[in-house]
């Protein structure tokens, strides 16, 4: 698992997860969750909006989100498939969420070659 930064608003909840050395070329939103993804397609980052609702749904524990120490993510690819792996740590433990999106490829619109 790689340890991803991260920042959480309070006011608003939303919890932003990335990398801080990476650049996001393009992103893909899907319900309460916004991915960011480099040139090579790979993860460089996730905002979780209404985060304290999202993840206790996720999440056997519940969690205070402001108490967050440590973040690490692992994604893991299977065919159009991708498994987002989060491990939340806090001072009272550790929880595990899976998070299974459509895998996402950058191509070039069908429709664009129309215009």
């Amino acid at each position: 698992m790689k340890e991803f930064k991260f920042s959480y608003d309070e006011e608003n909840d939303d919890l932003f997860i990335y990398f801080p050395d990476k650049k996001s070329k393009g992103a893909v939103e899907i319900g309460n969750f916004v991915f960011d993804f480099d040139e090579d397609e790979n993860l460089v980052a996730i905002q979780i909006l209404e985060a304290s609702q999202v993840l206790s749904k996720v999440v056997s524990k519940i969690l205070e989100l402001s108490k967050i120490k440590e973040l690490k993510v692992d994604v893991i690819n299977f065919r159009n498939m991708a498994t987002i792996q989060l491990k939340i740590i806090t001072d009272s433990g550790q929880d595990t969420a899976n998070i299974i999106v459509p895998r996402i490829k950058q191509e070039k619109s069908p429709a664009l070659s129309y215009i």
